[in-house]
C-alpha cells in the first residue's frame, strides 16, 4: 500500500527546511548570503520591510544582494510560521525593481542576468502565496515590462505573469473580485502574446489554457504511468481510494525544493489515514535524479518522470486525453505519456490536491489551506468507508 511506503519517511533524519546551499544556488557572483543582508540595509530597506529615509541610488552590486535576499525569503516562506511577512517581500521587490530599472543599459558587474533570473524569482515567490500576493507579483513584473523592448526579455516576464495568474483563476473558476481581476490581466497578456494576423499563441500560453481547461477543479486527474525510486511501476488507477497531494519540483527552483521538504509534515500528520504525498520531478538522468533525492531526503513517494519504456508507453495507447505534444511536449514515442506532460508540464512548485475518487479538488494552495482541504477529504473518504462497511453488514 502506498500509504505504508509514505510512512517510511518518518524514519528519515529531519533536516532543516532551509539549507544554506539552496540559497547559495542563486547567489550572484561576488555576493555571499551573509553579505546580502547588510547590502539590503544599505539599499534603503529596513529589517522591518519598509523603505528607509534617503534611499540611495541602487548600484548593481546592491541590486544583486537584494536579489539574493529575496531568493532566501522565497525558500524560507515555504515553512509555515517561519517566513518573513509579505510587507518585507514587497519592500525588497520594490528595491530590486528600482535597481534593475536604474541599471538598464549598464554593463553587468555582478553576474546577475536579470531577465531570466528575475522571472524565475517571481514564480518562486508565488509558491504558497495567496491570490492577492500573486497579483502583487504580477504588478511588479508589469513595472519591468514597461521598460523592456526586447522580445525575448518581454516573453520571459509575460510567461512569468501567466504562470502566477493561472492558479488564481483555476482555484475559483474566475469568481470573486480578485479572480475577476486576475482573469482580466490574464486575457490582456494572452492578447499581447498572440500573433495579430495568424492568431497563434506561444507554447507557454497554449499549455496554460489547456491546464485551465483540463485540470480545473472537479475534473478527473490525468491517467499516467510512472516509476518510483526503486524502479517499481506505479499507475494512477492504483491510487483510487486515497487522498493525494502531488508536488512538482525541479532543481532549478530552490523554493520548489523547500516547499516539498515542508510537505513531509503531512506524511507525519496523516500517516494512518488514506493519504499519499507524491513528489514529481522531470529528469533525463535517473542516476543524477537519485543523487538529488539522497541529498534532499524528501518525505512521501518520489516519482521519476523521465523517459519511459515502449512497454509502459503501450500500456496507455488508445487513451484519448491528448496526443503526445498536446501540451507542447515532444512528439516522440511515449513523450506525451510522461506524468508531467499529462499534467500540462506544471511550473516547479505546483501543487495539486486530489480526492479519493480521483478528482482534482485544489491547486497551488497555501500550506494551511492545503492541510484543511486534505483533512476534509480524508474525513469524507473515511465516512464513505464506514458507510460501506455498515451497508455490507446490513446486507448479510
Amino acid at each position: 500500500m502506498i500509504g505504508i511506503l509514505s510512512a517510511l519517511s518518518l524514519a528519515a533524519p529531519q533536516v532543516a527546511v532551509l539549507p544554506l546551499a539552496w540559497a547559495a544556488i542563486a547567489a550572484p557572483a561576488g555576493v555571499s548570503p551573509s553579505q546580502a543582508h547588510g547590502a539590503v540595509e544599505c539599499a534603503g530597506v529596513s529589517a522591518a520591510g519598509s523603505p528607509s529615509e534617503g534611499v540611495p541610488r541602487a548600484d548593481q552590486r546592491t541590486t544583486a544582494a537584494i536579489f539574493t535576499e529575496l531568493e532566501r525569503l522565497s525558500i524560507g516562506r515555504q515553512q509555515p510560521g517561519v517566513g518573513a511577512p509579505w510587507s518585507r517581500v514587497q519592500a525588497l521587490v520594490d528595491g530590486l525593481i528600482q535597481g534593475l530599472l536604474q541599471g538598464l543599459g549598464q554593463e553587468p558587474q555582478t553576474g546577475l542576468s536579470e531577465d531570466p533570473a528575475v522571472a524565475r524569482l517571481f514564480t518562486d515567490l508565488a509558491i504558497s502565496a495567496t491570490a492577492a500576493q500573486r497579483l502583487d507579483l504580477v504588478q511588479a513584473c508589469e513595472r519591468l515590462l514597461s521598460a523592456r523592448d526586447g522580445q525575448e526579455s518581454r516573453s520571459r516576464l509575460l510567461r512569468a505573469q501567466i504562470l502566477i495568474l493561472e492558479p488564481v483563476i483555476a482555484a475559483t473558476g474566475g469568481r470573486g473580485p480578485i479572480a475577476r481581476r486576475a482573469t482580466a490581466l490574464y486575457e490582456e497578456i494572452a492578447l499581447e502574446v498572440t500573433h495579430p494576423e495568424t492568431g497563434e499563441a506561444p507554447p507557454f500560453m497554449r499549455r496554460s489554457r489547456l491546464r485551465l481547461e483540463r485540470l480545473r477543479i472537479g475534473a478527473p486527474m490525468p491517467r499516467f504511468v510512472a516509476r518510483d525510486t526503486a524502479g517499481n511501476e506505479l499507475r494512477s488507477a492504483q491510487l483510487e481510494g486515497e487522498v493525494l497531494v502531488l508536488r512538482f519540483w525541479d532543481e532549478s527552483s530552490p523554493a520548489s525544493l523547500a516547499a516539498h521538504r515542508a510537505d513531509e509534515a503531512w506524511v507525519r500528520e496523516f500517516w494512518d489515514a488514506p493519504f499519499d504525498l507524491f513528489g514529481v520531478a522531470r529528469s533525463e538522468d535517473r542516476e543524477a535524479y537519485l543523487r538529488q533525492l539522497e541529498a534532499a531526503q524528501f518525505g512521501g513517494v518520489q516519482l521519476f518522470d523521465g523517459p519511459i519504456s515502449d512497454a509502459l508507453a503501450e500500456a496507455l495507447e488508445g487513451y484519448d486525453w491528448g496526443a503526445p505534444g498536446a501540451f507542447g511536449a515532444s512528439a516522440e514515442h511515449g513523450a506525451g505519456l510522461r506524468l508531467s506532460n499529462r499534467w500540462g508540464a506544471p511550473t516547479p512548485g505546483s501543487l495539486f490536491v486530489v480526492d479519493a475518487r480521483g478528482r482534482i479538488r485544489g491547486r497551488d494552495l497555501s500550506p494551511d489551506v492545503t492541510r484543511s482541504l486534505v483533512r476534509q477529504l480524508i474525513a469524507e473518504e473515511q465516512f464513505r468507508r464506514r458507510e460501506q462497511l455498515l451497508e455490507g453488514a446490513r446486507s448479510r
